[in-house]
């Protein structure tokens, strides 16, 4: 079995070599994804202990079937953003590489100072990814912003550290920690600023709009499938294993999480820009994410970063190759667009379905487990809320589906000469990965059960934690 810490070592060492064998930096891009891909089938899961001290004192890496499930998804879709848009990461050889050890870190860490650290490599990395979008007044911003979430992050620390006298997640877990404590208020409200600037968290969230709307195909979806399901996967343990959340400041949490989801379904409704539309219903599903993390519904909280991640990784892969064919992602200037890329067309067409939530698709099994286990507690409100947006998020991404697979105006037979172009989106390659990871979305909703064990079949975070509904349930089994 191999050490969970090579899978921040070994990212990490190629990024120096990046540095010093800049001719081969993209080869050495493809095998570090390649290799962090392929350690996850080795890797040894439990407590890891660095450096001989054990913790508290120590620096501890823990991985459980939850961790696991982050790395996997982050990694696959780094992966696949690698090779679908290797002539733009090749100049972010090193970035990439150093994220990708910051994310792992992240997920892997079992030490709140040491998490700050692997978020401060991670964000960095971050910051320098959107300046690919050639508007430096949105990255200063993002800058700013995310600096002041790591001040308030490491102030938030200090508090705690002064209070309790450790700073190690099971140690503070065992202590049970009251968050109802005055003198506990302010720290966690200060981590946890730092965490909704980087969820995209109303009113945290001030520099999404500037950078997701400016992103490439590379960063767009980077941004909003890796960088934001690892993000979340560390809130829901936070404020899940850490600290146990309830009165008050649960419900403020959960408030702030819901009222996210409706104005980024709301603003989305707005939009005519692929971009704009996809950056506003990203912060919708992750603020839905966020209060389900808070509610403690972890599995259907997973289940919803999976399902999204996925999604919008295809759907910004796809608009930023169409803003670099057409010079626009106005979908009113793209009437027709999968008119001749039928396979690139059904693969958006699948993550867009699937976010709707309908039927036989993954999206569709993660909002019903969400509602269900929300009705199950006795919450009523946020089910409605869930239910009145899915209207809303349904009718503008059938609109945008309409006006890229219609030709022509309304009322002219469909045809190939009312297209906006015939020019091929990817080539035959890159088609058909895009298309395979569609199809994963559409297996996963297909047999849904069997997607729902392997996320939380082992023991640990997620061991007790499993699905609120099945689809034996549906069909009348047990």
């Amino acid at each position: 079995m191999i050490n969970p810490v090579f899978m921040i070592a070994i990212p990490l060492i190629l990024a120096f070599l990046s540095l010093v064998a800049a001719r081969i930096k993209k080869w050495l891009l493809l095998s570090g994804v390649l290799i962090n891909i392929a350690i996850l089938f080795f890797l040894e899961k439990g407590e890891t202990v660095i450096g001989g001290f054990k913790p508290p004192f120590g620096i501890n890496l823990i991985l459980d079937n939850y961790s696991m499930v982050g790395l996997a998804l982050a990694g696959l879709l780094l992966l696949a953003g690698v090779v679908l848009s290797l002539d733009k990461a090749d100049k972010y050889s090193t970035v990439l590489l150093t994220a990708l050890a910051g994310i792992n870190g992240m997920l892997l860490t079992g030490d709140l100072f040491n998490l700050f650290i692997f978020m401060e490599i991670t964000i960095i990395s971050a910051y320098i990814l959107s300046t690919a979008g050639k508007k430096p007044e949105y990255s200063f911003n993002y800058l700013v912003i995310g600096s002041i979430g790591s001040v308030f992050y490491l102030a938030g620390l200090v508090v705690f550290y002064s209070l309790t006298g450790t700073l190690n997640m099971a140690d503070l877990a065992a202590q049970n920690l009251s968050m109802g404590t005055p003198e506990l208020l302010v720290p966690l409200f200060l981590i946890f600023t730092a965490f909704a600037i980087e969820a995209k968290l109303i009113p945290f969230g001030g520099w999404v709009k500037g950078v997701y709307g400016n992103s490439n195909r590379l960063t767009g979806a980077l941004f909003a499938s890796v960088y934001a399901s690892t993000v979340l996967f560390v809130f829901g343990r936070v404020f899940n294993e850490v600290f146990a959340l309830s009165g008050a400041v649960q419900t403020i949490i959960v408030l702030i999480g819901v009222v996210t989801f409706a104005f980024g379904e709301a603003a989305a409704f707005r939009q005519v820009k692929m971009r704009r539309i996809l950056l506003y219903s990203s912060i919708g599903q992750s603020g839905l994410a966020a209060a389900l993390f808070a509610l403690g519904l972890i599995f259907p909280a997973v289940l919803l970063v999976i399902s999204n991640a996925v999604s919008k990784f295809i759907m910004f892969s796809i608009t930023g190759k169409l803003r670099e064919i057409y010079k626009t992602d106005d979908y009113t200037d793209l009437k027709g667009v999968f008119f001749s890329n039928k396979l690139t067309g059904i693969a958006f067409s699948i993550s867009a379905m699937s976010l709707i939530g309908l039927p036989l698709f993954f999206g569709f099994y993660a909002k019903l487990n969400a509602l269900t286990a929300l009705f199950n507690g006795g919450n009523w409100f946020i089910p409605a809320v869930i239910l009145l947006f899915a209207i809303v998020e349904g009718a503008y991404f059938i609109r945008l589906l309409i006006a890229l697979w219609a030709p022509g105006k309304e009322g002219e037979i469909a045809d190939k000469s009312h297209a906006v172009g015939e020019i091929r989106i990817f080539n035959i390659k890159k088609s058909i990965l895009v298309f395979i990871l569609s199809l994963v979305i559409l297996a996963a909703g297909l047999i849904p059960d069997l997607a729902g064990k392997l996320i939380s079949s082992d023991s640990g975070f997620m061991g007790g934690d499993g699905p609120a509904f099945t689809m034996s349930q549906l069909k009348g089994g047990e």
